[in-house]
């Protein structure tokens, strides 16, 4: 079975020979794994054993009107600029009408795309762009005495995704990720209601352009939510945050209906745990989760610089080593 077959089976909830494994993996920590600059990202996967690999070009993401900071190469996000309604001449997007706009990703296809692993790309389709363009705390206090303002910015959110899923539809990737944090630890930014009546009608018009396989990725705990967010249709769960979310009991409850990709403790095991620890965590993720599939193992967010590195690799020789279906501990 290839790459590409083993997680398409596990987006549509079958068992494949055994569990795939993938992860959110930026370039700093794949130069800190290859232990150098020049390599291509089919090398990278293919070192690492990841069955599925990113489109790492940004411009599919959609963009946050917000103050900017980079620090030693690292961009921070400051206080949102959308603050009134005079602020929304700010949201300008990148046209998506634009066919070269599209050429990030039809290369990226044209390349790895020939070499049998999964490709996906990631998105933002409303969430995080009101959350961090308003700020939260103007959000808030915009969802009592503006809301107007709140569902403009939302729209147009929904609309330029809209018109650039339409494209991303034709171009050959296998599936998309959508990142829409909406979350803390202790449980939603707002109410389900609120979530019900402002969000998901937003959502629910571009999970409905979707065309492709696709994951709702929300860290915190999104437990309070999860019943309205299976109406939009997604095809899997990210990252199931350890010590929030519990994931068998994810598994049980919605494993029927949803992949479940995570979630290898991030917090203390992926960082500041021994391999032996790893070792354990990943048998336990594939105990918790893997049984007659619906899985990817991966971590419980991404994998950043902070990360041991021969943690990463421990993880990835244990999913190839437990793996395997029928899995023999479950």
């Amino acid at each position: 079975m290839t790459s590409r077959d083993r997680i398409l089976s596990a987006l549509t909830l079958k068992q494949p020979d055994r569990v795939p494994f993938a992860d959110d993996i930026n370039l700093e920590t794949r130069k800190k794994l290859m232990g150098r600059e020049d390599f291509s990202d089919i090398e990278f996967a293919n070192a690492l054993g990841l069955d599925a690999i990113d489109c790492r070009a940004n411009e599919y993401y959609a963009p946050f009107f917000c103050e900017k900071q980079l620090v030693n190469g690292h961009e921070f996000l400051g206080d949102g600029l959308i603050k009134t309604e005079k602020d929304l001449k700010l949201m300008v997007f990148p046209n998506p009408q634009e066919e070269k706009f599209y050429d990030p990703v039809k290369r990226f296809v044209e390349t790895v795309g020939k070499e049998e692993k999964a490709t996906f790309t990631y998105m933002s389709w409303c969430v995080e762009g009101v959350l961090n363009s308003m700020g939260v705390e103007a959000f808030c206090y915009a969802l009592y005495e503006n809301l107007k303002l709140v569902e403009t910015i939302l729209d147009q959110y929904a609309e330029w995704n809209c018109a650039v899923m339409e494209r991303l539809n034709t171009v050959g990737i296998d599936f998309i990720s959508t990142y829409n944090n909406i979350a803390y630890n202790s449980g939603p930014l707002v109410s389900p209601q609120v979530f019900r009546e402002v969000f998901l009608p937003r959502l629910k018009k571009v999970a409905d352009v979707c065309k492709l396989p696709w994951v709702y990725h929300g860290d915190g705990n999104i437990m309070p939510l999860m019943d309205d967010l299976l109406t939009l249709g997604m095809n899997g769960l990210h990252p199931i945050q350890t010590g929030v979310m519990d994931l068998k009991t994810v598994k049980e409850k919605y494993g029927d209906r949803l992949c479940l990709w995570g979630n290898v403790d991030l917090a203390y095991v992926l960082t500041r745990g021994t391999t032996e620890e790893v070792e354990e965590e990943v048998k336990r993720c594939i105990k918790d989760a893997g049984n007659n599939g619906g899985f990817i193992l991966g971590s419980s967010n991404c994998l950043p610089p902070y990360c041991k590195t021969e943690n990463i690799w421990a993880m990835s020789k244990a999913v190839q080593k437990y793996g395997k279906y029928p899995l023999v501990f479950a």
